[in-house]
């Protein structure tokens, strides 16, 4: 019985020998989440007014928040009298051994940091490159979505993007649509000229300014026909719109004035004895 009283007392005297120290720890640790919360609003708060990427800020979000919790950990910890030596030298070890097991996706979050701090594109962005081509979703530490015309929803790795040749489509709002049209080499070329540019007048949605004019030119002899490069300039949003209105609304107007549009042809002559 006497053992149990001395146990009892001995724990109360532990318990009200570390109370101040476990207050101060919870008021560290209650501190330390308000902080990381307060600081961490500010932030995003900030970077959505600058119009700063949505993936970046998410990064920069939760890259705050995990440095905040990880001090807030340690001063904790140091609180209560408990040493964080131990405790560094256990992440380190971790880390280590997390780092030689991940060795291959370390490239890629290396890539994906890269990325969301050099910005070659943003969320939001129609890329392409090798068989990929879509709108990207979100840029992550270690992926990148994209969205497919099909509508399906590609997963990359970084490091695939960042040693690929990548065409960002939107870098600029304005793009140009380009048609390649093959006429008779019968056909005179400047009426062809002229009905393409009364198409290109009379067709919605297109960008007519000094930096972005419209043009018709022959651009080389081919086998079957003369080969003319139609270019004209819309906002990328309208880009399919545009490009399918311009190539239906010239063949009408072609057929309108009796001009055919060739195809392949091989002129064989036959010498009789």
């Amino acid at each position: 019985m006497d053992k149990v009283f001395d146990f009892w007392e001995n724990l109360k005297l532990s318990v009200l020998e570390y109370l101040p120290n476990l207050g101060a720890a919870l008021i560290i640790t209650a501190a330390g989440i308000l902080i990381a919360f307060i600081v961490v609003r500010v932030t995003r708060k900030a970077m959505t007014k600058k119009n700063v990427d949505l993936s970046l800020t998410a990064f920069v979000c939760k890259a705050i928040r995990i440095i905040i919790y990880i001090l807030t950990l340690f001063s904790a910890l140091s609180a209560l009298g408990i040493s964080t030596a131990g405790l560094v030298a256990f992440f380190s070890a971790a880390a280590a051994a997390i780092a030689l097991a991940l060795k291959d996706r370390l490239n890629d979050i290396a890539s994906g940091i890269v990325i969301l701090f050099t910005r070659p594109f943003v969320t939001g962005d129609f890329i392409e490159f090798d068989n990929y081509a879509g709108f990207v979703q979100k840029i992550d530490v270690m992926h990148t979505n994209i969205m497919t015309y099909s509508r399906t929803n590609v997963i990359i790795p970084n490091s695939v993007i960042s040693s690929s040749k990548v065409n960002n489509h939107t870098a600029e709002p304005i793009v140009r649509v380009q048609v390649d049209l093959p006429i008779p080499y019968e056909a005179d070329i400047n009426t062809v000229k002229k009905i393409v540019l009364d198409v290109l007048r009379d067709t919605d949605h297109l960008v007519h300014d000094e930096t972005h004019r419209d043009s018709v030119n022959l651009e080389r002899f081919g086998d079957s026909a003369l080969e003319f490069s139609v270019r004209c300039f819309c906002d990328f949003k309208d880009y399919w719109t545009v490009y399918y209105a311009l190539t239906q609304n010239i063949k009408e107007a072609l057929d309108k004035n009796g001009i055919s549009i060739p195809f392949n042809q091989l002129d064989v002559t036959i010498k009789s004895q």
